[in-house]
């Protein structure tokens, strides 16, 4: 008797499924029928009517049968393959996609450069300063390399299959790669840099080529493509000029790194060799006391910033570049208000009286303004500014040979996130946690 209970019972449960599934079944079957007008194949996105659809099919159509709007397509720029009229030697360092290859050409060379299709934009990265140069495309002539751009991108006036290079007739122009575009949006890794000229949100003022990221971290990934705000990046020294031959690489290294950190106003370089300087006293014997101090007033001035930053008072690890850095900002943002000091910037720039500086962790432990790099932001990819000041870092390649230089996070003596306020005309921090506290442009206008 128990045996047969549990048989019934099984089969009756066996029966209920049965049902169940059925009725599931058909109702998908339902939702996937076509819609009167449509196909099967493209279930939900009705044809649009030649004359347009009647009140009645108006008021019958579902918000999910309704077409889709169609707008012009997207698409990304195509990379042209390019033939020059030069030797085999010069076409493969050219074209290669690799700056560690170069070609140099005589002062005044006119190069010819042909693509399958029209060319619309050329990026050239230059090994050395290329000086003014015409490009002639489609009959137009176009002045270029008036701002001193290593890397340069250029849109053509009138896009042409073939286009031609005119350089300096003052000196020779190395140059490392050349791209040519078709239309579209343009990939990455091409630097369409921007000269800024006055209104800087935050001045910093970096020793070397990659302090800006080691000392500051994600200041300049934070403030640029989080915050929106302007940000400009002053170097004290140059290793273009360096006889290590590595680091005739490092001015390429540091626009790359901007470039990935956020910022896309070009960066200004006191143009003095990069010295190996054991202490302040080293610095000075090589650089002098004014020489960094001047370079910096005239860039307060030319930037007008509200914000300046620097390296710290001690050179982080006792380099004494970064000592006469420090010293010396804390001279130029007295000077640079006063028409007195450095009359040539004055007349050409007029006068500036910065108002907020800090140093990296200068000052007392309470008085510490601590920023906050480690928040993910859909503007940096989803990467935090940390992360990204991190990866900007990794573009210095000759510098990756160094192990004990990396993006100093929380708890390293030299923690990037540590900023001090040295001068304020807008009293103290009170949040302590953004260096744009109590300063606006609004509050500090400039002509």
């Amino acid at each position: 008797m128990k045996r047969k209970l549990l048989i019934f019972i099984i089969a009756a449960l066996t029966l209920c499924l049965l049902i169940t599934l059925a009725l599931f079944l058909d109702g998908e079957r339902k939702t996937l029928a076509p819609v009167s007008g449509q196909t099967a194949e493209t279930p939900g996105h009705a044809p649009l009517p030649a004359s347009g659809p009647s009140a009645e099919e108006t008021a019958e159509t579902s918000e999910e049968s309704a077409p889709l709007p169609t707008g012009e397509p997207q698409y990304g720029a195509r990379q042209l393959e390019l033939t020059a009229d030069t030797n085999a030697v010069a076409f493969h360092a050219l074209f290669d996609e690799n700056y560690y290859t170069d070609y140099t050409f005589p002062a005044g060379t006119a190069l010819t450069l042909t693509a399958g299709e029209k060319i619309v934009s050329l990026y050239i990265v230059f090994g050395t300063y290329p000086g003014e140069w015409t490009l002639t495309a489609g009959g137009t002539q176009q002045l270029c390399g008036r701002d001193g751009y290593l890397h340069e991108f250029v849109a053509l006036a009138s896009p042409s299959a073939t286009v031609e290079i005119a350089l300096s007739a003052e000196k020779a122009v190395m140059i490392r790669d050349i791209y040519a575009f078709s239309e579209g949006y343009l990939p990455s890794f091409v630097q369409t840099w921007q000269t800024l000229e006055g209104g800087a949100d935050i001045l910093v003022f970096s020793t070397h080529y990659d302090d800006e990221l080691l000392f500051f971290g994600g200041l300049i990934p934070y403030y640029s493509a989080v915050r929106g705000a302007r940000v400009q990046v002053a170097y004290m020294t140059s290793n273009y000029l360096t006889d290590f031959s590595n680091y005739r690489f490092r001015p390429h290294e540091a626009l790359n790194g901007l470039w990935i950190a956020g910022t896309h106003f070009y960066p200004v370089t006191n143009e003095v060799p990069d010295y190996e300087c054991t202490s302040y006293w080293d610095a000075v014997s090589n650089y002098g006391e004014d020489q960094f101090v001047e370079f910096q007033v005239e860039q307060i001035r030319r930037f007008k910033p509200l914000v300046v930053v620097t390296q710290a008072e001690d050179g982080e690890y006792g380099h004494g570049a970064h000592i006469l850095t420090a010293l010396s900002v804390e001279r130029a943002v007295e000077a640079a208000a006063d028409p007195a000091q450095f009359p040539a910037s004055a007349e050409r720039y007029g006068v500036w009286d910065t108002p907020k500086t800090y140093l990296h962790y200068y000052g007392d432990p309470d008085e510490i303004t601590w920023l906050s790099y480690e928040m993910p932001a859909e503007a940096l990819g989803w990467k935090s500014p940390f992360q990204t000041a991190q990866e900007a870092y990794r573009q210095h390649m000759t510098q990756q040979q160094w192990e004990g230089f990396y993006v100093y996070g929380f708890f390293h003596p030299y923690d990037c996130h540590r900023m001090g306020l040295y001068r304020s005309l807008v009293g103290p921090d009170e949040a302590k946690n953004d260096l744009l506290e109590h300063v606006s442009r609004e509050r500090f206008p400039f002509e």
